[in-house]
């Protein structure tokens, strides 16, 4: 028996139950969906229109597009950096970034061209990025600021909401 029959079979034994509860007045058929949303309206309730505004603002997320359209409010370059400073970097900036109430910041990483082995840095902010509070949505930057060797970073703390 998979997901989809459990599913099915709940269904049926809701519909029983409703179909039960119902009383129908003599001839009118009874409507099962409608008298299980009632139920629930009558147990859970609806918000009223001040608070239903509240919630979808609340729950609005900027698009990727808007994410990317955002302007950047500071720039980290980690270029000649070891992987401890890198870190070490990224920890202050972060904290001076939320402090600031940065939306949007930008992490130059470079691409690995100038390493003798696999690009470090960019290994070490993404890492390091995975492991930050302060540190939302990410993407690699456009062309014109880096491209595959920057990111930009969505800032969470002081008063945000878009993450």
């Amino acid at each position: 028996m998979d997901f989809g029959d459990i599913m099915k079979d709940w269904d049926k034994a809701s519909r029983a139950r409703a179909v039960k509860k119902a009383k129908p007045a003599k001839g009118k058929p009874v409507d099962v969906v409608r008298n299980a949303q009632e139920s629930w309206l009558d147990a859970y309730g609806v918000p009223d229109a001040a608070e239903r505004e509240r919630l979808a603002e609340d729950r609005r997320f900027p698009s990727r597009k808007e994410m990317e359209a955002m302007p950047v409010d500071a720039v980290l370059d980690l270029h000649g950096m070891t992987a401890l400073e890198a870190e070490d970097a990224l920890a202050g900036f972060f904290r001076d970034a939320a402090a600031k109430n940065c939306r949007k910041v930008l992490i130059i990483h470079g691409k690995g061209l100038h390493s003798s082995g696999d690009a470090v840095l960019g290994r070490v902010a993404a890492r390091w990025l995975e492991r930050c509070a302060a540190a939302g949505r990410s993407g690699r930057a456009e062309r014109s600021q880096g491209g595959g060797g920057a990111t930009w970073v969505l800032v969470r703390g002081g008063n945000q909401r878009s993450r």
